[in-house]
């Protein structure tokens, strides 16, 4: 239809889906047992707000904070650069902020702590998508949309322990707490 006929006629807007948060709070509550080591070691905060539903773990150092989340978006706004169709889950790394020094040091420069994790996580098919120019530097993501919530919930918790594989494998969480201590020294 050309504009002149449009004129005078009210789109619709367009909707934001409302999201069941039951099969995701579902998946989360899953992965507390395997999780434990990582909520020990780290802070750790349960995120339902912001487009984001799931676990964030963190180390603060030198004033920035380095971790990670798994579990799902919500909302698909800033998650542009990887077409996100919620309810999408979700694992990924981050240093914030940006600007931080250790951000250049883990994610930017050429032979980098994140950049090697995603060339393990390739080698280990359990491929992480590395964003050097985002917070969240490291992502593995895959859409549960349209999925039963009990199938939901068993793909979700799949994805995530297959995901932490590739953690595991690289060392990531022994390296993020490892980061600002001081190595000793052997006489």
């Amino acid at each position: 239809m050309s504009d002149s006929r449009l004129r005078g006629v009210v789109q619709p807007a367009t909707a934001r889906t409302q999201i069941d948060k039951r099969p995701l709070r579902a998946a989360m509550d899953r992965m507390r047992i395997p999780l434990r080591r990582t909520r020990q070691s780290f802070e750790t905060r349960l995120e339902t707000t912001g487009g984001l539903y799931g676990h964030r773990f963190w180390r603060t150092v030198d004033g920035a904070q380095v971790g990670g989340f798994m579990g799902f978006i919500t909302d698909p706004r800033g998650w542009d650069h990887i077409n996100s169709a919620p309810p999408e889950a979700v694992v990924f790394a981050f240093v914030r902020p940006v600007d931080h020094s250790l951000y250049r040091r883990l994610i930017v420069r050429k032979n980098s702590f994140f950049r090697k994790v995603a060339r393990k996580s390739a080698y280990e098919q359990v491929r992480f998508d590395l964003f050097p120019d985002r917070e969240e530097a490291l992502v593995r993501h895959r859409s549960m949309q349209g999925r039963p919530a009990e199938i939901l919930v068993l793909s979700a918790c799949d994805f995530f322990m297959t995901s932490f594989r590739a953690f595991w494998a690289s060392d990531f969480t022994g390296r993020v707490l490892a980061l600002g201590k001081r190595k000793k020294r052997k006489a």
